[in-house]
């Protein structure tokens, strides 16, 4: 890495890498502890309910992401990107950790269920700031020969906090019986989020102001827009990188929660056969994330990303076909083959957002745009692909979903990606 960046640079990437790994690692953890949620908070009702239940709970952190994008993408674009970055964490930390203290509904009733949405909801707000943050210092700290493969290291932080969750669920699932993950150990993992939050709080404090917004300092040109007139004169750029983000954010959000969930299920593998295909899929999409950063300083992002788009589009017929046979060789081939597309568009769109706004807006608009992809695609995704299959009973109905955000995402890049 250091010779494709300078010391600055590398110092950028490693704070912002490492600073990152909490917000993924609370959305892997969620995803699998999913079936341990629904029971201690939403017992009245059959299984199949009470996961859907711990789903929308899940999605409904997303809700607020864009609220969040905007709260904190104006403190980023009027006081500075490095304090809307650590204030993002630091509000992040706490709810995390007060999931891990949180009554279950055994002895606290209906409150347990209420608070655990509340809480959500408060870990979504600052997780709004996280991706925006992160692409200002990644794309406002590159030179205009590295961009692409600086901001490329967007995700990698997210894909560590992913293998970390794996790792610990990993470990309690072979030390621990069903019965103390239950009771108390599932706990543990909300609590170890309040510890990395802190780490991330200290690398955080060791950036610096970005050169960017230095800049707009010192010649005073700082954005005082209201926010009505920011989503008046950017809703093109805003819509765009939207659509830039629909097929990434159903993708990984399927693969983070859904997939290990319910087909690990179907399939008949064991927990830890589970952990082992997820973990493997982390580590190899973490070593492709750079890979396609620096190619895409290199090559066209337009045809990277249709192409990728397209790949995926073709591949959701025989992975219907697999799934419907429960043919696991051919479900293995094509899961890895599916990895490279999604990495490479993944890879490749916080330039394209980041790329779409102004300096004085780019937090905020950046914000904006990440946001609804995630809070309105991603974070149901898992819901809705639940509730695609209690409807039509095919577990291969989610392929319906995803095959509309990738046409989506496919058009988005033909008409509005430049180069």
């Amino acid at each position: 890495m250091s010779t494709l960046l300078n010391k600055e640079q590398s110092h950028v990437v490693r704070a912002v890498t490492f600073g990152n790994i909490l917000e993924w690692f609370d959305v892997y953890s969620f995803g699998y502890l999913a079936p341990i949620i629904s029971k201690n908070f939403f017992p009245n009702h059959s299984s199949t309910e009470s996961l859907l239940l711990s789903f929308l709970v899940f999605g409904l952190g997303f809700v607020t992401r864009p609220i969040g994008g905007i709260i904190f993408g104006r403190i980023g674009d009027h006081v500075g990107r490095k304090k809307a970055f650590i204030l993002s964490i630091v509000t992040l930390t706490i709810p995390t950790f007060l999931m891990g203290i949180l009554p279950v509904y055994e002895s606290w009733g209906i409150y347990a269920p209420i608070t655990l949405c509340l809480l959500r909801v408060a870990q979504s707000i600052p997780t709004g700031g996280e991706i925006p943050g992160t692409i200002c210092f990644l794309f406002e700290n590159a030179h205009k020969k590295n961009k692409r493969f600086m901001t490329s290291w967007n995700a990698v932080g997210n894909q560590i906090g992913a293998i970390v969750a794996i790792v610990e669920t990993f470990v309690m699932e072979n030390i621990m019986s069903s019965e103390q993950i239950y009771s108390w150990g599932w706990r543990i993992t909300f609590i170890t989020g309040g510890f990395i939050g802190l780490f991330g709080i200290y690398l955080r404090k060791t950036l610096h102001e970005t050169p960017v917004f230095k800049k707009l300092e010192r010649t005073h040109k700082i954005d005082h827009e209201t926010v009505l007139q920011l989503l008046s004169k950017f809703k093109k750029q805003i819509l765009v990188g939207t659509g830039f983000g629909v097929v990434d954010a159903s993708t990984f959000y399927l693969i983070a929660t859904y997939i290990p969930v319910i087909i690990g299920g179907f399939l008949g593998f064991s927990a830890n056969q589970v952990l082992f295909a997820s973990l493997m899929i982390l580590i190899i999409t973490t070593i492709l994330l750079p890979l396609f950063g620096y190619l895409g300083d290199r090559l066209n992002n337009k045809l990277i990303c249709s192409v990728s788009a397209v790949s995926i589009i073709l591949l959701l017929y025989p992975l219907a076909e697999a799934l419907n046979n429960k043919d696991v060789l051919s479900l293995m081939v094509i899961g890895f083959l599916f990895l490279i597309p999604i990495s490479s568009i993944t890879s490749l769109i916080a330039y394209q957002v980041g790329n779409l706004f102004p300096p004085q807006v780019r937090f905020t608009g950046t914000g904006i745009s990440i946001n609804l992809a995630d809070g309105i695609i991603g974070g149901f995704t898992p819901a809705i692909a639940l509730l695609l299959l209690q409807l039509t009973g095919n577990q291969a109905s989610f392929c319906w979903y995803i095959l509309g955000c990738a046409i989506l995402s496919l058009i988005t890049y033909l008409a509005a990606i430049k180069d």
